[in-house]
């Protein structure tokens, strides 16, 4: 538990820094690398670093990603997309005898789902001019306070088994707890917010009850995003992605819960404004 909550202390100084940059290149670089450890990560465990062409791409790709979300340079975004697909399909044809489908399949949906993941981080930094900040915030508390939450309510309290055979530590309660603590956050920040933009004459109008609901729906796929990672990982009969972040495993193992939640909020936010419902 002190390992634990060490690594988290770090995490946590790291990510203010970042986040105190959010405007400059460092959010960016950060998503990029941290893609494109949590995909080597992944390729480790799934035995795919051995195609050095595919996994080299979709590392770049990784890598890369981030920085095509906005602006004149995002006209680059497709392109790149297309020379790293065909980079996988090459790599794909010329070990047609020993890549089997299944490995082509892993690479593009590792490669996408994690990439697009952290670059759903840029794009939620720079979808409102004001409140892109806040966006970004709410996003990663809504993975990461109820993962807390629902750590903490169920090492106190939880007695059932919420998926036994994917997650033996996960609790019913524990869930619970999870989604009130996720519902708390949102509120609390919420109202902070508000409160502060209507100090420099910046109107933030509320729907509490959509709050309410967006908050539990974040923890709801952040769970299930880290019980999907869990299934892999019994799948592969490993314990942890890496040993990167002690008390904690690999940085996928660290991120697994806002692969869901930071393209669902972005997707959110980018059909409706948040703070003008």
């Amino acid at each position: 538990m002190i390992v634990r909550l060490i690594t988290a202390a770090i995490g946590v100084v790291i990510a203010l820094i970042v986040l105190f940059l959010h405007n400059t290149f460092v959010l960016p670089l950060a998503a990029g690398i941290i893609g494109a450890l949590a995909l080597f990560e992944f390729l480790r465990c799934n035995h795919l670093l051995r195609y050095k062409f595919a996994s080299g791409a979709s590392l770049v790709y990784a890598l890369t990603i981030p920085f095509l979300q906005v602006g004149i340079i995002a006209r680059y975004r497709p392109m790149l997309t297309v020379i790293v697909l065909i980079c996988l399909l090459a790599d794909y044809v010329l070990h047609q005898k020993k890549m089997p489908e299944k490995d082509i399949f892993a690479l593009c949906t590792g490669m996408f789902l994690i990439s697009g993941a952290m670059a759903s981080a840029v794009v939620l930094n720079h979808s409102h001019e004001q409140h892109g900040l806040a966006y970004l915030v709410l996003a990663l508390g809504g993975a990461w306070i109820a993962d807390s939450g629902a750590y903490f309510v169920g090492s106190i309290f939880g007695r059932a088994k919420l998926c036994p055979k994917i997650s033996p530590k996960k609790t019913v309660i524990g869930f619970i707890g999870g989604i009130a603590a996720d519902v708390a956050f949102f509120c609390v920040f919420c109202g902070i917010y508000r409160s502060v933009m209507t100090a420099k004459d910046v109107a933030v109008e509320l729907n509490w009850f959509a709050v309410v609901i967006i908050a539990m729906v974040c923890a709801v796929l952040g769970t299930l995003g880290d019980l999907a990672a869990s299934v892999l990982k019994r799948q592969l009969g490993i314990k942890d992605y890496g040993k990167i972040m002690p008390g904690h495993g690999g940085v996928m193992d660290r991120f697994d819960s806002v692969l869901l939640v930071l393209p669902f909020f972005a997707a959110f936010v980018q059909a409706t404004n948040f703070f003008e419902l």
